[in-house]
């Protein structure tokens, strides 16, 4: 099982996904929010496989295609956190934290 926590900036919306292997190449997500627009995304792609998030164009796959009709934010970093989860829990990639962070000069 893979847990991930985004807290995305100024909306304050604390977002906790899991990720869990169901069979080969296929996870189960499980997303916690008070985000309306993040629980919309998160009904659209309740199951991801290896092929739902590495075999597209960015912006193409599952993930983006379902974030594209839920959120109206572009900048939002849930659906990149939601593909880390996946991929780490399928081996995919490595268990790193992501970080954006302002430089205040």
């Amino acid at each position: 099982m893979t847990k991930v926590e985004i807290h995305p900036g100024v909306c304050g919306f604390l977002v906790t996904v899991t990720a869990e292997e169901i069979g080969p190449k296929k996870v189960h997500l499980n997303i916690e929010t008070d985000c309306k627009e993040v629980k919309e995304l998160a009904s659209q792609i309740e199951t991801l496989s290896v092929e739902d998030t590495f075999s597209f164009p960015f912006g193409e796959d599952k993930v983006y295609q379902a974030a594209k009709r839920a959120i109206r934010h572009a900048s939002c970093p849930v659906p990149c956190g939601i593909i880390k989860a996946a991929e780490a829990e399928l081996g995919l990639a490595v268990k790193q934290d992501v970080l954006i962070h302002f430089k205040h000069e």
